[in-house]
């Protein structure tokens, strides 16, 4: 399997027990132990045991250092190729931490011995950016769960792969979760009439009592890494939310679980999680279980809450791995069932002095926003879930019995710890460790491998870098014509001294098999080689106001070069042309831009096309963007830590389905002012972590003279109207609308949309940049509030030249429904007695025209639109005392 990412180094230093360290004296560094070298030139006589460890009477580099220093080992670490400065290379162990000042003083005095330094420690590497994965509140560790079976560990192996789909069958999940949404393969209510194709909790009763299965969910594989929320221990693996009890059923029961695991068995999923049974036994259950175990899909089920033996379905069937509870401390969670039906416990009850249960996502609303925190076996079971997910992600094709093999053979022994002997036997295999469940994972290796280059003269040395998955841990190279001929080293540094052209093989093997890639006419060895084309660029990604710099890297000294983009919309700058070595360039229009590069040299040509290389970013007029596809097609939305920004169905004006959502974040410390005395001045100059963005850097609104922006725009607010801001920047500076406004404001939380229109005539025939700029306290939804939000949908920029002379505050349009479908009505005042009317689509042209002689001011006139196809367009009116401009939906 591509994609598997994992340090070595750090491997061997873990399971050598440096992880059990508790560090003391310096936390860079590993207590008790020293590296040191004796110098080249010295002749080493210290015998060495099978096993790299010397029996300290034979280390005469000791005598007078043992009786002073608690000295506890000594050993030879490092062996590798015989190398004959590793070889002089040893690691003192002792015991007095405090003494390593005085131990490298004395070694050092030795005139034997070249260096004398501490052994690092080296960490493991991933850890989660994810909000309330870092949150602390006093003491608690509100991620003691994850901490427990070591999942940083196992993400250092594997993050999961997105292909594994972890089924949650339970009484809802929420798919629409900020985050789960990207984690959601399939969901699916078995309990509604075939075409419902969504999990969700319904609106109508407790949401707490609704939220078990998004918890479930969370806990298995929630977006991790996204900056917000959780961490789930699946990281990449994906859900299948399937809903089993009715919208007007008791959520605390699970109403058509066993349909639910059919639905999830026949529609992709690899895992299903089951928190959820009783004490009832049925034999077509055990069937409908031996079936789904048959398929390959592994089974995993909690074993109750009631602090018994007695058996608890459907952990209970054959082929179901029955997962109990237990605490930080690792000692059995108090409600916990356990007994001899128990195959694995984890993480489910209390941390030892924080959260009472593990932090999850949640339907209902708290502090944390929509996230809290549950306890039970239903918590432990999806958990160990994720597990089996990332297990499968290293290894698809393992067996359900494979799995659970796996997870039990590397489980922590909780049986020694005094809080658990009572339950001796009876809490399965032990505590999931997720890390050792991974590490011994049968997963055998890819072959791989990778040159700086495979084009070459007489005489040069190359290096063949290892890329191989799978933990490999031989290595079997061949080099047709190459010197040295065979390797076994991991990465092989090899010479080629005769033209030709050579094949080069690859075997690796680990302890469960092995894999070999042979490139036939891999390596090219010629005295007259054309240019091997290499280039790049300063940026992977650009405005198309900003230039470009490419350098060439070919090699083989070509004399010539030609420069090319697809499409072809460049400017050669800065005295560059498309001959350049080194040219510089703008792009003229925005789009995704292959480059290719042709060089010369007195040998030929050598050509490479890079494709896709740099996307450029840009609006032409007229542009639209209604979020109709569910996502931004031209702004680049970004927020800053304690903001949100995305497009969501909440955001969508009346008639859409999506909008841009501008919110408040999780956290609120900081904020400068009130909820109802916040200044613009505080909104956007001091809170600044709140500050959310849409923007592009680049409107091309060259040769146009008339330029207006509009937007239907919404807000709410939390406790107070000061927490909500909304407002527009041209080239970074705040402009107004045609009213004047440049702060926006809600007034009641019932506001409703309205149409907003800026005149940006002032940057006509010019390219300027865009962007939409919210600052916003709480977070939508927050502690049961409505939160602090903007709302916008359908912006609009549009070349109005020779259609706006001017804007008029006075004048006004009236019109419904908007969106409309067939017919639209509209009234006016302030524009005078003859108007001449007309719509146009957001392209400029005008799809509708007519004249209004003797208008009454407020009469209602119509408009038949049914022939016009979905869109934005703009209704534009001109009297002969004024001009209003608004922008439509039709649908």
């Amino acid at each position: 399997m591509r994609g598997f990412t994992f340090s070595l180094l750090i491997l061997v230093f873990l399971t050598s027990g440096l992880s059990t360290f508790a560090q003391t004296y310096n936390k860079d560094y590993v207590d008790g132990k020293l590296y040191f070298k004796f110098k080249d030139n010295v002749q080493v006589t210290i015998p060495v045991n099978p096993d790299r460890s010397v029996d300290l009477d034979n280390a005469p580099v000791l005598d007078g250092l043992r009786e002073q220093y608690s000295i506890a080992a000594l050993w030879r670490p490092f062996d590798l190729n015989n190398d004959p400065k590793l070889l002089r290379t040893f690691e003192l162990v002792f015991t007095g931490f405090d003494e390593i000042e005085e131990i490298m003083a004395a070694l050092g005095q030795n005139p034997d011995i070249e260096f004398v330094e501490r052994v690092p420690l080296m960490f493991i590497d991933y850890h989660p950016n994810d909000e309330l994965y870092n949150y602390s509140m006093g003491s608690g560790n509100w991620n003691w769960h994850l901490d427990v079976v070591n999942a940083e560990g196992a993400w250092d192996i594997t993050m999961g792969d997105p292909d594994i789909h972890i089924a949650i069958v339970d009484n809802a999940v929420w798919i629409d979760h900020e985050d789960l949404e990207d984690q959601i393969f399939l969901s699916w209510d078995v309990t509604a009439p075939p075409g419902n194709n969504n999990s969700n909790p319904p609106s109508t009763g407790s949401a707490e009592a609704w939220s078990h299965g998004t918890h479930c969910a969370g806990l298995a594989s929630a977006h991790t890494d996204n900056v917000i929320g959780v961490a789930g221990l699946g990281f990449n693996t994906t859900l299948i939310g399937v809903k089993c009890t009715s919208d007007n059923g008791n959520p605390s029961t699970i109403g058509n679980g066993y349909g639910g695991i059919q639905w999830a068995a026949n529609n992709g999923a690899d895992v299903i999680s089951m928190s959820w049974g009783g004490q009832g036994y049925s034999t077509a259950h055990q069937n409908i279980l031996n079936s789904v175990h048959d398929m390959g899909i592994v089974l995993i089920a909690s074993a109750g809450n009631d602090n018994v033996t007695s058996n608890h379905y459907p952990s209970a069937y054959n082929h179901v791995i029955s997962v109990a509870s237990t605490d930080e401390d690792d000692l059995k969670s108090w409600f916990s069932n356990y007994g001899n039906s128990i195959d694995l416990c984890a993480p489910g009850g209390d941390g030892i002095q924080g959260p009472s249960g593990l932090l999850s996502t949640v339907f209902s609303t708290t502090s944390f926003g929509h996230y809290d925190t549950f306890f039970g076996t239903s918590m432990s079971t999806p958990f160990a879930a994720g597990l089996c997910g990332l297990i499968l992600s290293l290894n698809p094709g393992l067996s359900p019995d494979e799995v659970e093999n796996i997870m039990k053979s590397t489980s922590f022994d909780i049986y020694t710890l005094p809080g658990n002997q009572q339950y001796l036997n009876q809490l399965g295999a032990g505590r999931i460790d997720a890390y050792e469940a991974v590490l011994n994972t049968p997963f055998e290796p890819v072959a791989d491998f990778t040159t700086p280059v495979p084009y070459i003269m007489p005489g040069t040395t190359i290096d063949f870098t290892d890329l191989s998955e799978g933990v490999p841990n031989a290595w079997s190279w061949q080099f047709t014509g190459g010197d040295p001929a065979t390797s076994g080293d991991q990465d092989v540094s090899v010479t080629y001294n005769t033209e030709g052209v050579y094949d080069v093989s690859l075997t690796v093997s680990n302890d469960w098999g092995s894999d070999n890639l042979v490139m036939e006419d891999y390596i090219t060895v010629t005295a007259t080689p054309v240019p091997w084309v290499l280039f790049s660029a300063d940026t992977n990604q650009t405005c198309v106001s900003d230039v470009v710099a490419f350098t060439d890297a070919s090699l083989y000294d070509p004399t010539s070069w030609l420069w090319e983009f697809d499409p072809n919309h460049v400017t050669f700058v800065n005295g560059t042309t498309p001959h350049s070595q080194h040219p510089e360039v703008t792009f003229d229009m925005p789009g995704t831009y292959t480059v290719t590069l042709t060089a010369t040299n007195a040998n030929g040509n050598g050509i490479k096309t890079i494709h896709d290389m740099i996307p450029a970013e840009g609006i032409e007029l007229n542009f639209s963007d209604d979020f109709e596809s569910g996502e931004s097609a031209s702004l680049v939305l970004s927020n800053n830590e304690r903001a949100g920004v995305n497009v969501d169905e909440r955001a969508a004006s009346p008639g859409s389905q999506f909008g841009l959502h501008f919110e408040g974040g999780g956290q609120t410390g900081n904020w400068s002012g009130g909820p109802f005395d916040t200044t613009p001045e505080e909104a956007w100059e001091e809170n600044v972590l709140f500050h959310g963005f849409a923007k592009n850097c680049h409107v091309d609104a060259n040769g146009v003279e008339g330029v207006t922006l509009s937007l239907d725009l919404r807000q709410t607010y939390s406790v107070g109207n000061m927490y909500s801001w909304f407002r527009v920047l041209i080239n970074g500076a705040q402009v107004a609308d045609v009213n004047g406004v440049q702060n926006f404001n809600p007034e009641t939380n019932e506001d409703p949309w309205k149409t907003i229109t800026f005149d940006l005539s002032p940057y006509g025939n010019s390219g300027f940049s865009i962007t939409l700029q919210s600052s916003c306290y709480l977070a939508d939804g927050f502690g049961g509030l409505e939160g602090d939000n903007v709302f916008v949908d359908n912006v609009m920029i549009s070349n109005t030249t020779g259609t706006v002379d001017s804007f008029h505050s006075s004048a006004g349009v009236l019109t419904y429904p908007n969106p409309a479908r067939d017919i639209l009505h509209f009234s006016v005042n302030g524009l005078g007695r003859e108007i001449q009317v007309q719509l146009l689509n957001v392209q400029g042209q005008v799809v509708y025209h007519t004249n209004l002689a003797e208008y009454i001011e407020g009469n209602v006139e119509q408009i038949n639109i049914s022939h016009l196809k979905k869109g934005v367009y703009i209704l534009h009116l001109r009297g002969n005392e004024s001009v209003v401009t608004k922008k439509l939906v039709v649908r």
